[in-house]
């Protein structure tokens, strides 16, 4: 349980760039849509302003999907630090039981 919120915090991630990805995309493919509809119907004059598509609140939806996952990624990241220090608790315990001294000098 104590992952759920990484894992959230990456698909979270992933939602944002998948959602940037697929506006980009789409945002490339509708003028050249837009041209060959143009072509078959073969009426006035091309104009590909015409067919631009407004995406910003695509983008800040992604931007602020792919935020908010870091954001909550970088907040568990105290449980990194948490299970460092057991470590730490636990290698001195370790050093402890079997008498291992690391006050010896480097040469």
């Amino acid at each position: 349980m104590k992952r759920v919120h990484i894992i959230f915090s990456l698909l979270f991630i992933m939602l944002g760039i998948v959602i940037i990805t697929i506006s980009k995309m789409i945002e490339e493919v509708i003028p050249k849509l837009g041209y060959a509809a143009f072509q078959s119907a073969a009426a006035g004059s091309y104009d590909s302003s015409a067919y631009q598509v407004n995406l910003v609140l695509n983008y800040w939806i992604g931007a602020i999907c792919i935020l908010g996952g870091v954001i909550c990624l970088i907040s568990t990241m105290n449980v990194v630090r948490n299970s460092i220090r057991e470590l730490n608790i636990r290698n001195k315990a370790f050093d402890e039981t079997h008498n291992y001294d690391d006050t010896r000098e480097l040469k």
